[in-house]
C-alpha cells in the first residue's frame, strides 16, 4: 500500500503551495473600534479577481472519508487562489503536490495536519486534494466564482490510475 505520512503544517515548507492563515502571520496589529478590537492586518493575500470572476464566501461542510483515506484525485485552480477557514476547532488534513508537465507530480505528494484554529490559502495553480476532515466540519471558503463560465476555466482535475492511488492512515 502506498502510504503518505502526515506532517505537521509548517509555514516554510508550505510556502510553495500557499499561506497559513493564523493571527501570528499578521503583518501588523491595529487597534480599531474605539480600542475594543484588535485587527490582525493582512494575514493572507488573495488572488481572486482575474478573468471576470468575483470574490465570494461560501461554507463547505466536510464529512470524514472511510479509513484508510484514499488519495485518488487532485485538483487545481489555475485562475485564482482559494482559502479554507475552519469554523469548528477540529484538526483537519491537506494534501498537496508540486507540478510536473502541467500534472501533479505524485512523487512530491505531501499531507499536512492543520490545527483547527488555522486556515490556509492555496496559491492559484497549486495541486491539492479536495477537502479532508477528521470529523464533520464546516469551513468558510473564500474563492473566485463565475457561474456564467465553464467550470473547467478554474478547475482542473487529475484522477489517479489504480496503481497511483495513495493512502492516509490516521
Amino acid at each position: 500500500m502506498n502510504n503518505i505520512s502526515i506532517e505537521q503544517l509548517d509555514a516554510g515548507v508550505f510556502s510553495k503551495f500557499g499561506k497559513i492563515v493564523e493571527k501570528k502571520n499578521a503583518l501588523e496589529l491595529r487597534s480599531i473600534n474605539q480600542g475594543t478590537t484588535t485587527r490582525y492586518h493582512n494575514i493572507s493575500e488573495l488572488d481572486l479577481e482575474s478573468k471576470n470572476g468575483i470574490s465570494n464566501i461560501s461554507i463547505f461542510s466536510g464529512t470524514p472519508r472511510n479509513l484508510p483515506i484514499e488519495i485518488k484525485i487532485m485538483e487545481k485552480h489555475p485562475v485564482a487562489s482559494q482559502s479554507f477557514l475552519p469554523i469548528q476547532d477540529y484538526d483537519w488534513l491537506i494534501v498537496v503536490s508540486e507540478e510536473k508537465n502541467e500534472l501533479p507530480d505524485l512523487n512530491t505528494l505531501r499531507c499536512f495536519n492543520v490545527n483547527g484554529d488555522t486556515g490556509i490559502t492555496y496559491n492559484k495553480n497549486v495541486w491539492h486534494h479536495p477537502l479532508l476532515v477528521k470529523k464533520k466540519q464546516d469551513f468558510w471558503v473564500v474563492d473566485r466564482i463565475n457561474d456564467q463560465e465553464d467550470a473547467s476555466i478554474n478547475l482542473k482535475e487529475y484522477n489517479f490510475t489504480k496503481n497511483e492511488t495513495r493512502y492516509i492512515t490516521l
